[in-house]
């Protein structure tokens, strides 16, 4: 074979022309899927209670009320009948989706609080998104059954409060400083084990720095009516306050602000009443011990301690348990001093005193005593004073408590001697006095009674006695008659010299005698005497008891017709 015969050998292309298209076509199409996908988001799970006002592939997801994503799908499940949400939510947003955030379904709700959602009526529920502080990616959450009050996005501080006695406080409940609205009660919930209440606060950014390491606080609700040493205060709460309480804070008057606060979230325990925020701050400069031989009702731990109407101190304890193998004749009472008031009202060298100032307080008379503040209530608060007649008492020690030695006001004597009055009188046999009273008002009705008939009897005397004085004037006219007549001066002057006589013996018994003015005095003495006796047995007939506690000055008489004679 010839060497013009032997075959070319050429290498072939690797990559035709022809491919170029498909697989310009297969890049762009994996660039569109990449695209549809990325914009289709991501698939987040959020497990509610319940599915109340969602629907898949209608409600919508937001945040801010920016539409970020839809419902896809919602399931129960099987195990613990919870509902599974899924949403998608745009890539875009996909940042919002991290730990700490919060979903929670928005419709309309009514509360005693608030009232909120009012605008899903007609566009319908939707799920709210709160992305929080910021944190991991995360894609699995559990929602909120209920809308937070103030999201967790927002710039403030947020305590909790632990409350032995919560009152009214609910969530929603405003939080207070000097009466202005600061914040708000988050949420609340109960430990049974350690059978306290715990409150979540949030108080706004601006007023942060109002809460201290010294701050109090204490809830105010309700209206509340005090029976203390001043008599009985009665403070009616704004509408808010009565319907849902609310919570005061800030820093009692008798200690200084405090430092900041050096963490973000932090506990208070939450007070009852402003007094018993205050007490909390109590700082004692010293205790004495008082040891009282009267009754202690109306002096309650709490009560003040004056010296000459200046507030010093308070009583802290009232207990046989205070001093060991004490008799009991003597009750044992625990006061404190206090500091902040000491040096409010008594210069420092006063203070400084220590043990030979007491001593010296003591020689110059220096007592305490139980003094009553307020009648009504029963109140009763610890006076120290001086009393410079008393001889000088030793600092004593029972205990390691110094004790006090106290006395016993005229007052107090005065209040122990009316009791002993009251007592008195409680023993006595009231009822039976009252039953002796009656029987003896009846015995002296039936006296006058008697007297009544016997004056009766007089009156029927005493006529018969004017009878026989008219008969004997008739008798003497006729004498009269006899002795000017002419046949009388006929006769001889002998017998005219004794019907003279006669005439002058009978002329005192006449109209004009004197004989007959005394018998008509005396029967008009004796007829008053008889209406004086009549109006007293009608007295007594009315009121037996004015025998014994006599006439009524206020009453009135009820006039009486005369009695016919």
């Amino acid at each position: 074979m010839s060497n013009s015969q032997q075959p070319e050998v050429r290498q072939g292309r690797k990559i035709s022309k022809v491919w170029i298209i498909p697989i310009l076509g297969l890049l762009l199409g994996g660039w569109l899927v990449k695209r549809q996908l990325d914009d289709m988001g991501e698939i987040v799970l959020v497990t509610f209670d319940n599915a109340e006002g969602l629907e898949a592939n209608k409600t919508e997801v937001r945040c801010r009320s920016v539409k970020i994503g839809k419902v896809e799908s919602i399931e129960l499940s099987g195990d613990d009948l919870k509902v599974e949400v899924r949403m998608r939510i745009n890539s875009s947003h996909l940042r919002l989706i991290r730990d700490g955030a919060q979903f929670w379904v928005v419709r309309p709700r009514v509360s005693a609080s608030a009232i909120s959602g009012l605008g899903t009526i007609l566009s319908g529920s939707y799920i709210e998104l709160d992305p929080g502080p910021g944190g991991e990616e995360k894609l699995s959450f559990i929602g909120e059954e209920q809308p937070p009050l103030t999201p967790a996005s927002v710039a403030g501080l947020r305590l909790e409060l632990d409350a032995v006695s919560p009152g009214s406080v609910a969530v929603g409940s405003g939080v207070y400083f000097l009466g202005n609205p600061v914040g708000r009660v988050e949420r609340r919930s109960f430990d049974p084990i350690l059978r306290l209440t715990t409150f979540g606060i949030f108080i706004d950014e601006e007023y942060a720095q109002l809460v201290n390491s010294e701050t109090r606080f204490w809830r105010d609700n309700g209206i509340e009516l005090e029976v203390g040493t001043q008599g009985f205060n009665l403070e009616l709460p704004s509408l808010d306050s009565l319907i849902s309480g609310r919570i005061n804070f800030g820093t009692p008057e008798n200690i200084n602000e405090g430092e900041p606060l050096e963490v973000e979230s932090a506990s208070f325990p939450l007070f009852a009443s402003l007094d018993e925020a205050n007490a909390s701050a109590f700082e004692s400069a010293a205790d004495f011990l008082l040891l009282l031989e009267r009754s202690v009702r109306g002096l309650n731990p709490g009560a003040p301690v004056e010296f000459r109407g200046l507030t010093v101190g308070r009583v802290s304890e009232i207990s046989y348990q205070l001093v060991e193998n004490t008799s009991v004749q003597k009750t044992p009472v625990l006061i404190q001093l206090n500091e902040y008031l000491l040096q409010k009202h008594f210069p420092a060298s006063f203070r400084d005193e220590g043990a030979k100032g007491l001593q010296a307080a003591l020689e110059r008379g220096l007592r305490a005593s139980v003094k009553s503040s307020n009648i009504i209530t029963g109140q009763m608060f610890i006076d120290l004073d001086y009393y410079p007649d008393l001889p000088g008492t030793k600092l004593t020690l029972v205990n390691e408590y110094v004790v006090l030695p106290t006395i016993e006001t005229g007052f107090e004597r005065l209040e122990d001697q009316v009791a002993a009055l009251l007592e008195k009188l409680n023993n006595l046999e009231i009822e039976t006095l009252l039953a002796k009273a009656g029987n003896t008002a009846d015995s002296a009705t039936e006296t006058l009674s008697e007297i009544q008939r016997t004056l009766v009897a007089q009156d029927t005397v005493v006529g018969d006695a004017r009878t026989t004085l008219q008969e004997i004037t008739k008798a003497v006219r006729a004498f009269k008659d006899i002795a000017e007549a002419n046949d009388t001066k006929a006769l001889s002057s002998d017998l005219r010299a004794t019907l003279a006589q006669l005439n002058a013996s009978l002329k005192p018994l006449s109209n004009e005698g004197v004989v007959y003015g005394d018998l008509r005095r005396t029967l008009d003495e004796i007829r008053s005497m008889s209406r004086s006796m009549e109006r007293m047995t009608t007295e007594i007939a009315d009121k037996p008891n004015s025998l014994l506690f006599g006439k009524d000055p206020n009453s009135r008489k009820i006039p009486r017709a005369r009695r016919k004679r």
